[in-house]
């Protein structure tokens, strides 16, 4: 009867090699041939069986360690790739806290505006109206409608500017 450390020194780089196309990595073929040979290891009556008997136990001990990797391996990329693509990154996440928080103060302050100036700006940028459809809704000229939206924008540029000095100085 031969030992556990013929066999492994007899069949350790055949394994290796046959292992490796479905991990394709050549430390974890080595781990899958090792693993095998621990299996081997446990199970002192294949030993007594001899040699071919043994030769085909590894060779199919080694295939299918090498496919649970495989499938754990398909499984694992799946879920990572899942979770990356689903899961926003922190820029994103502070990305869409900073835009979230913009609109609500740009609403809350077009709310503040005059109401003549309010109207145009909401028919304007939130109904998405071309200047000479607001002026005839409003029964006002062109030149209001455009004269009421630089009005608008000059005061929300003020409100946002002190906004702006009032957080970030230092």
């Amino acid at each position: 009867m031969l030992s556990t450390e013929y066999y492994f020194n007899k069949y350790f780089l055949q394994l290796s090699v046959f292992a490796f196309p479905w991990v394709g990595s050549e430390e974890i073929a080595k781990d899958i041939v090792q693993d095998a040979f621990i299996v081997l290891m446990g199970r002192q009556d294949l030993l007594e069986k001899g040699e071919p008997v043994i030769k085909s136990f590894l060779y199919s001990s080694v295939k299918n360690l090498a496919m649970n990797i495989k499938r754990r391996n398909v499984v694992f990329d799946r879920v990572r790739n899942q979770f990356n693509t689903d899961r926003p990154d922190d820029n994103d996440v502070m990305d869409n806290l900073i835009n979230a928080e913009l609109i609500g103060a740009l609403h809350r302050e077009l709310n503040e505006l005059p109401e003549g100036c309010q109207r145009i700006c909401r028919l304007i940028y939130l109904e998405g109206m071309k200047y000479e459809e607001v002026a005839q809704e409003l029964n006002v000229s062109v030149n209001t409608v455009k004269t009421q939206r630089m009005r608008a924008i000059n005061l929300l540029k003020r409100k946002f500017l002190n906004i702006f000095f009032t957080f970030f100085t230092f």
